[in-house]
């Protein structure tokens, strides 16, 4: 038996947070996506269909996944959307049909199938392999899941209730002198974590998680829901409700409502609500995200040269992989800013990848070999060093978006 994720057309709706990784590995308030949808099936080979100039980069990264290859005729293939949201139905047919071929819908995106490898001879990227899979539809089970089981787009993670901590956890019993807030039965701290006095966790919302090695400074008040990642530290401020980190993050101030992929650095004053940021992140002192209209009114975001009606009162901004704002920006609500962008003043559209805004609010395009030394050296700051697979893929995105920054080169970003 296979077991495939894949892509569809809709991780263009995530590329701020998507250029630079499958929509699989995005980060939620459960976790990874991938690790809950590696549960379905545990025993079985793994694979997975992405976007070719991710191909290199994705097999350096654990779990191991067999990418683009192409399907054994002769073996069966579970396929599931890499941006499955409720997999109940399908869990369901996968148990009560057996060996039955079906395809699961949800509106007329695919959630999931099951169906003999022959049907799919010499497919190996997603965009051909969803195409197939779609003209199955009459010559195998068809079904249909409930609305949401599919992510469409970046906000609706942020909206997520965070799932309860496991039972039988060890009970959290810390220093006399940090207060908590509710039951601590809710709170789940890893054994070498370091939480110093006078420090407030307050799990009445929801449950508190800190990964292994997390250090929390004296001031700092954590709210659940809240889940700080590996290796991480917070500095002091209001943390939470409802943020969620990937490993060795820097949290300071007040951060709320949030996701957090990891590597990322917000260390100083400033507010940060309803946003979703990408990994190695730098957010300067005083940069601020709106995330309410001043009329109380609905956020809509502009994506794709449409207007959206995202039907969210409460909305920030989607950040991607190394943007770096300078101090006291300001950014408008629902902005989208692209991967390795720089980000200063007042932010009133959405910033293409790799551009930066200088000091008359006009949009410039970065230097890639610039931008590559940069890279380089805030990978230092955490002990690593980007891969050569990683920097072709840098390479790769600086042209695959030049045609989509091109179009903004010397607009004013504080003009709507």
């Amino acid at each position: 038996m296979i077991f495939a994720i894949f892509e569809d057309e809709y991780w263009q709706n995530f590329s701020q947070v998507a250029y630079t990784r499958p929509v699989y590995r995005l980060l939620t308030s459960r976790g990874i996506l991938l690790e809950g949808l590696l549960k379905i099936a545990k025993e079985c080979e793994r694979h997975a269909y992405i976007r070719n100039y991710l191909v290199e980069v994705e097999r350096e990264r654990p779990p191991e996944l067999k990418v683009n290859k192409p399907i054994p005729s002769d073996d069966h293939v579970i396929f599931v959307n890499g941006l499955a949201k409720n997999l109940q139905l399908f869990k369901l047919l996968l148990e009560k049909l057996d060996d039955r071929e079906f395809i699961l819908l949800s509106g007329q995106r695919i959630l999931g199938a099951h169906v003999r490898g022959r049907r799919l001879t010499d497919t190996d990227n997603p965009e051909a392999l969803v195409d197939r899979l779609k003209s199955l539809l009459g010559e195998v089970e068809g079904f249909e899941a409930p609305d949401g089981s599919l992510y469409r787009y970046p906000w609706e993670m942020l909206e997520e209730e965070a799932p309860p901590l496991p039972v039988g956890i060890k009970r959290f019993d810390p220093d006399t002198r940090v207060a908590v807030l509710g039951d601590p039965a809710n709170i789940m701290v890893q054994d070498d974590c370091e939480i110093e006095p006078f420090t407030v966790f307050d799990a009445r919302r929801g449950p508190i998680r800190l990964g292994r090695g997390v250090r929390v400074e004296s001031g700092s008040k954590i709210i659940g829901p809240c889940t700080i990642g590996d290796d991480s530290i917070v500095y002091g401020g209001r943390v939470g409700p409802s943020l969620f980190t990937g490993p060795t993050c820097r949290i300071s101030a007040e951060i709320e409502y949030t996701i957090m992929l990891g590597f990322s650095n917000k260390h100083h004053y400033g507010y940060i609500g309803h946003t979703m940021i990408g990994e190695w992140v730098n957010i300067a002192a005083g940069t601020t995200t709106s995330n309410l209209k001043t009329t109380y009114g609905e956020v809509k975001v502009v994506m794709g040269g449409k207007v959206l009606h995202t039907g969210r009162q409460f909305l920030g901004s989607i950040l991607g992989d190394h943007v770096r704002t300078m101090i006291d920006t300001q950014l408008m609500t629902g902005k989208l800013v692209g991967p390795f962008s720089v980000l200063g003043g007042v932010v009133a559209k959405n910033i293409p990848p790799f551009t930066g805004i200088n000091l008359s609010r006009e949009i410039y395009e970065l230097e890639l070999e610039a931008e590559i030394r940069v890279i380089e050296r805030m990978m230092k700051r955490r002990n690593r060093r980007p891969s050569e697979a990683y920097i072709e893929l840098v390479k790769r995105l600086y042209e695959l978006t030049r045609e989509e920054r091109s179009q903004h080169i010397g607009a004013r970003s504080d003009y709507p």
